[in-house]
């Protein structure tokens, strides 16, 4: 069965995406599950408004996507539009030719607006660095789960004594 979202293909359409918009760079299997979060929502970074919405529970996003974004990144791989790099440091990913030429040839709203959101993304990452970049995200996560926590009262005094 094929999944509709976040699946190999569309995560590794995004991945392309990703490599195509920080070419020559070459990225890492975390840097760029962290990157791909802060594109679908880059509206938690101050840049372009978020392309997913903002739900409860979408920081465990990228425990979960890591496994995907590997297989999204082999299905590129093998359609020679992504570069695998073994170097000393670890394994690295990078757009092909190929993978440029291909992104040129996307037309649909959704891959413009991924495109655009990948542009300033790496615009912000060489501009602040990506030591910022998880920083600013990790502060926005939080700042998200404090926001849909359910308010809990603290409780009265005479029911902390009742409860002893």
């Amino acid at each position: 069965m094929i999944e509709p979202l976040n699946s190999p293909v569309e995560v590794g359409l995004r991945a392309l995406i990703l490599l195509g918009a920080t070419y020559p760079r070459s990225l890492d299997l975390g840097t760029m599950v962290l990157m791909d979060h802060a594109l679908l929502h880059s509206g938690d970074l101050g840049g372009p408004s978020s392309l997913h919405p903002d739900l409860p529970n979408r920081s465990g996003e990228m425990g979960i996507k890591r496994g995907i974004y590997e297989d999204g990144l082999q299905v590129m791989a093998r359609a020679g539009l992504v570069e695998i790099q073994i170097q000393p440091s670890g394994i690295y990913y990078s757009a092909t030719e190929s993978g440029a030429s291909f992104i040129d040839l996307l037309e649909a709203d959704y891959v413009d607006r991924l495109l655009e959101r990948a542009s300033w993304l790496n615009a912000e990452s060489i501009r602040v660095g990506l030591p910022a970049i998880r920083e600013r995200l990790r502060s926005a996560l939080g700042r998200w789960t404090e926001e849909f926590m359910p308010h809990v009262p603290a409780p009265r005094n005479s029911e902390v004594a009742s409860s002893e």
